[in-house]
């Protein structure tokens, strides 16, 4: 009969935390420190006992994980039109889809970005190029290189605005026969009819968004950066009311320009994004889907236009022309006249 010996620790291990032996002694058979251990001893009642305790433990456990996951927040708004905005691996899962489904029919095909300051069109173009696989380019970045890095305010205020648009035009001209590219314009670029002309060969897509949400943006950025805004402004006044004011007035001169685009993408946000509006990611999925729309809807109108069948096929043999009835008829009425006039020989 052997006694109850203690189980002595190997040098070097770190004892278990006392939440880690509480729980193992669940696990272990209940014995009297001062009964003997023996085989007769640990019967069937004791097995069946021990089991109950562990599931029921485990039981307990299960019911707090539970609890517990109630009780977390994971960041999601409750009726969310389009939960995916909010759910950034379902997101990743749909750019995919659209892209993949997109990507075959594009081909090349460059994409203008317009919209009014404040839009988000470089930071939605840098994300859609990168996902396209095309190349990026801001007109006013261009602008800025082209003149020593001048920033857009200075080339405003010591060149005009009319020079200032003439240089944008001139890029836009030059980067139009190219392909595979994503060109972020700036909010002025639709004013000049020979623009649209450059841009309509690839697809322009209209960022929409609400004044008071661009009015917040641009303000947090500083308006001194907008020379339309910064002009005029009255010194000590609230910054976002001067923007809101001035971008109103300029989307009012603007819009009717902005909807000859082919797609529009709206910047509004839901849930927690109300006021910043739709994250970068939401945008650019949006603008996917927008364009592969329409991209669809002319194929099927290209397919539409190609079934026809022409009538009367069957008589056309060796696809040779047949004569016009009128033709003939007219032919014949000739003749007949021709014939008519004819004089009878002298005897």
């Amino acid at each position: 009969m052997a006694s109850l010996n203690l189980i002595q620790r190997p040098k070097g291990v770190t004892p278990a935390s006392r939440n880690a032996q509480v729980h193992a002694a669940h696990l272990r058979p209940v014995i009297s420190r001062h009964a003997p251990f023996t085989a007769a001893s640990w019967t069937k009642s004791h097995a069946a006992s021990s089991h109950n305790r562990l599931w029921a433990r485990r039981a307990e456990l299960s019911r707090s994980v539970q609890a517990c996951g109630a009780e977390v927040d994971d960041g999601r708004t409750p009726g969310h039109p389009y939960p995916w905005e909010e759910d950034y691996d379902l997101l990743s899962d749909k750019v995919k889809e659209v892209t993949d489904e997109l990507s075959k029919d594009l081909r090349g095909c460059n994409i203008w970005l317009v919209g009014m300051m404040g839009s988000g069109k470089s930071t939605v173009g840098k994300m859609l190029a990168n996902t396209l696989k095309y190349a990026f380019f801001d007109t006013d970045s261009v602008i800025e290189l082209a003149h020593d890095k001048k920033p857009v305010s200075q080339i405003f205020a010591e060149e005009g605005q009319d020079y200032f648009r003439n240089c944008e035009s001139q890029i836009i001209k030059e980067l139009s026969p190219y392909r595979n590219l994503v060109i972020a314009t700036g909010g002025g670029a639709v004013l000049r009819p020979e623009n649209w002309g450059y841009m309509h060969i690839g697809i322009v897509c209209w960022l929409n968004g609400d004044i008071d949400l661009l009015a917040r943006r641009v303000a947090r950025d500083g308006i001194e950066k907008r020379p339309l805004l910064a002009a005029d402004a009255p010194e000590g006044a609230d910054v976002q009311v001067v923007a809101r004011e001035k971008l109103g007035s300029l989307l009012e001169q603007r819009r009717r320009y902005y909807e000859n685009a082919d797609v529009v993408v709206t910047l509004e946000g839901y849930g927690k994004d109300m006021e910043n509006g739709a994250p970068t990611p939401a945008v650019m999925y949006r603008l996917l889907t927008a364009v592969n729309e329409k991209v669809q809807a002319k194929k099927r109108e290209q397919a539409e236009r190609m079934n026809f069948r022409i009538e009367g096929a069957e008589q056309l043999r060796n696809m040779r022309t047949l004569e016009s009835p009128a033709a003939a008829a007219s032919a014949a009425a000739a003749a007949q006249g021709e014939g008519e006039g004819a004089q009878p020989p002298s005897p």
